[in-house]
C-alpha cells in the first residue's frame, strides 16, 4: 500500500528547493492577489446581506434556528454581515417586491446584487449565496 503525502506537505517540499527571495515574492503575489477577497475582509466588502421578514413566518423561524446562530462567525457572515428588516421596511422600499418571507437580498450601499427567495434548508441557502457572494469578489478555500 502506497501512502500519499499531504498536498500541503508535497508544496512544502517543492518550495524548500527555491531560492529564499523565490519563495518571498510568491508569497507576496499571493498575498496581493487575494487581498479584499479574503473572507474574513468583511469591512472592506462592503456588503451586506438583507433578511426581509414578517411575524409568524414559519420559514424565517426555521432560518433562524438552523442558520442565524453561526451565520455572523461563518465566511459569507463575516463577507456579508446580516441586516435584518420587515417586509414593507423604508430601507427596502426602491427594491423589487418580496412577495415571500424570508427574502434575502445581497447589496452593496444600495444596490441589489442577487436575491434568494424563500428558505427549504441550509443546503439551498448556501448553494444560492455562495455565487452571489463570489461575482461580488468573496473568496472561500470551502
Amino acid at each position: 500500500m502506497q501512502i500519499h503525502a499531504h498536498p500541503i506537505m508535497r508544496a512544502a517540499t517543492y518550495f524548500t528547493r527555491l531560492p529564499a527571495a523565490a519563495v518571498l515574492a510568491l508569497l507576496l503575489l499571493t498575498v496581493s492577489a487575494t487581498a479584499g477577497r479574503e473572507p474574513g475582509a468583511a469591512a472592506s466588502s462592503g456588503l451586506r446581506l438583507v433578511m426581509v421578514e414578517e411575524r409568524g413566518c414559519r420559514f424565517c423561524l426555521k432560518w433562524n434556528a438552523e442558520i442565524a446562530p453561526g451565520y455572523p462567525k461563518s465566511a459569507e457572515g463575516r463577507f456579508a454581515p446580516l441586516q435584518r428588516v420587515r417586509r414593507g421596511a423604508p430601507e427596502i422600499k426602491d427594491l423589487a417586491p418580496v412577495v415571500y418571507t424570508p427574502t434575502f437580498v445581497v447589496m452593496r450601499g444600495g444596490e441589489e446584487l442577487g436575491r434568494i427567495t424563500g428558505y427549504p434548508g441550509a443546503d439551498y441557502f448556501y448553494g444560492e449565496l455562495r455565487p452571489i457572494l463570489s461575482a461580488a469578489g468573496f473568496f472561500s478555500a470551502l
